[in-house]
């Protein structure tokens, strides 16, 4: 007989936290562009949003 897969359970704590560490790496990136004195360009704020939500996906997907 085969056995039957396993399912990975998702919690609600990776989404969670997936979430809050990618506001948290977005925020500080557009902080640091701030004081950088890039608070009129656009590239700065588009890569710290691209890079925080890669961080979230990226502790969400690492915490299954």
């Amino acid at each position: 007989m085969v056995k039957a897969q396993k399912k990975i359970k998702r919690s609600q704590a990776s989404l969670t936290g997936g979430f809050i560490v990618g506001m948290a790496v977005a925020a500080l990136g557009m902080l640091i562009a701030k004081e950088l004195g890039c608070q009129q360009s656009f590239v700065p704020w588009t890569a710290s949003l691209v890079i925080g939500t890669m961080m979230g996906v990226w502790v969400r997907v690492a915490d299954l």
